[in-house]
């Protein structure tokens, strides 16, 4: 099985962390999941000399599929690239039963992938013809129920621990460091503290968020995701180019951020689903604050005295698609999201510009309605170019499904002339006109060419329906030609076609297309 490639995959939750900390056994960790899925492909001779790919998740939950491992692995199964799948058990593949139950009982089946659950004694090739068994559905929905159970035991024993005191956070604010002794107290760090200190400093000096982002600026004074990547964290906040640069969130974070009075503070937000990505605001009130913790790096009359020249501030929830261009509309130099003033006639602007002086990005503000013109009239100008192409497609295909049927139609007819010849042949055995040897002999050359006639037929008839399938898969046509009708650009028009629209200095701008026939198009 030189040419078969088995994927392996190995899924280490949060949970398990937790858990392993307080002295659970190793047999979750990935390097013993890795070692029995091997042992287990070098027991079978069939699997000798096969190709292993592994795909691991370190660090996230299995209750849902948004894992950046198993969406490639599930990427490369579509695209035809792994033959079979190869897991410890199927809470490591998912405890989602219901999507668990579809990729077992009707996606790999229908991607002609294996798939091989070690511990829970599951190989698909032993199952053919039938659903995954409601043995396997039961065991998923333990999982489930098990990684809800799971996740509150572990958020009590998280809340027991912050109520105390601890540190819970992945990461040290600016200004600290995890205790090497331990990771659930801060300490300060020398070099970053004083930034901090000189932020609050200009801040009581009267000096604005804005004012304070550019003379750090200027001066070049490292920001907080400089000194993380420097750590090894690898986030891109706020950066122009190559450059990291301050901005007014940013020293607003800081001078809002309590935790500089020697507080922890926990539960400022959750996670009303297990396994979401989502969170929700905390009120105030309900959030753990315990005081002295750690030293602090302001004093309290520092920290009040700061919050009086800042505006006053209000934490919002995200609202997508409040504005025809929220989150669409970004700086063509620096890359950042252009920010929308909110009187009548609307306006963007790069921030950046005011947060560093020395950035080359557009000091003047657009008009949104200009933007508006701009993008209509190139969505408008793609749409056509691309019915067009699609008329020619359409029609190409229209003629190659009429040809491949009336191949079918030939390749039939030699198909039926071949039962009549077996049938000739029969009746000229039992005539005794011809003998036994030269009938089978005959007989055998007509059922290898009827059996070569009938795989024909089938491979144009897969392709007939390959064909009709593409002509489906551009049914998307009809709704780009009602958008050819309406009088102005709608939301529902950029958020469907467009990921991204880059600004340049005298409304010069760049689409990057999300909807993947305009990318193609150039």
């Amino acid at each position: 099985m030189s040419n078969v490639c088995i994927a392996f995959y190995i899924r280490l939750s949060m949970e398990d962390r937790n858990l392993n900390e307080g002295g659970k056994e190793e047999s979750d960790s990935v390097q013993n999941q890795r070692d029995l899925l091997y042992h287990f492909v070098q027991s079978k001779e069939e699997f000798n000399h096969a190709k292993i790919e592994t795909f691991i998740d370190d660090g996230f939950s299995g209750t849902n599929f948004q894992r950046p491992a198993i969406q490639r692995l599930l990427e490369k199964a579509k695209k035809k690239e792994v033959d079979c799948i190869i897991v410890k058990d199927l809470s490591r593949f998912g405890r989602n039963y219901v999507e668990v139950s579809d990729y077992l009982d009707q996606i790999f089946p229908f991607l002609g992938v294996r798939f091989i659950s070690i511990n829970d004694r599951y190989d698909s090739d032993e199952i053919k013809g039938k659903t995954s068994g409601i043995d396997v559905a039961f065991k998923n929905i333990l999982y489930g129920y098990y990684s809800k159970d799971l996740s509150k035991k572990v958020q009590s024993g998280k809340m027991t621990k912050a109520l105390k005191g601890d540190y819970l956070s992945p990461y040290a604010p600016f200004g600290y460091k995890k205790a090497e002794e331990n990771k659930n107290r801060l300490v300060v760090e020398p070099d970053t503290a004083k930034i901090v200190k000189r932020i609050f400093h200009m801040a009581c000096l009267g000096m604005t968020s804005t004012e304070i982002a550019n003379i750090l600026n200027v001066e070049q004074v490292k920001t907080p995701s400089m000194y993380k990547k420097e750590q090894g964290i690898r986030r891109s906040w706020n950066v122009v180019g190559t450059q990291a640069i301050w901005d007014n969130p940013t020293i607003g974070r800081i001078l809002r951020d309590e935790r500089y009075l020697g507080k922890v503070i926990y539960g400022k937000r959750y996670r009303p689903k297990v396994g979401s990505t989502k969170t929700i605001k905390v009120p105030k009130e309900n959030w753990i604050i315990v005081e002295n913790t750690h030293e602090p790096l302001v004093t309290k009359e520092v920290f009040e005295k700061a919050q009086k020249v800042m505006k006053s501030y209000k934490e919002k929830e995200y609202q997508k698609g409040r504005y025809l261009f929220s989150g669409k509309l970004r700086c063509g130099v620096c890359g950042h999201l252009l920010r929308r003033n909110n009187k009548i006639s609307a306006r963007y602007y790069c921030g950046t510009k005011k947060m560093n002086q020395l950035s080359t990005c557009m000091s003047e503000r657009i008009d949104e309605e200009k933007v508006e013109e701009v993008v209509f009239t190139i969505i408008k100008n793609y749409i056509k170019v691309f019915m067009e192409k699609e008329k020619y497609k359409k029609k190409n295909a229209v003629n190659e499904i009429s040809k491949l049927k009336e191949q079918i139609e030939i390749y039939e007819k030699s198909l039926l002339q071949c039962k009549n010849r077996k049938s000739d042949c029969y009746d000229q055995y039992i005539n005794e006109r011809i003998t036994r040897e030269e009938y089978l002999q005959y007989r055998k050359s007509i059922v290898e060419k009827q059996e070569e006639l009938e795989q024909t037929i089938t491979q144009l008839e897969e392709r007939i329906l390959e064909e009709k399938k593409r002509q489906k898969e551009h049914s998307d046509v009809e709704n780009l030609n009602d958008y050819l009708l309406v009088e102005h650009l709608t939301r529902e028009m950029v958020e469907e076609l467009i990921e991204s629209v880059y600004v340049y200095h005298n409304y010069s701008i760049h689409i990057q297309w999300k909807f993947k026939a305009f990318q193609q198009l150039g």
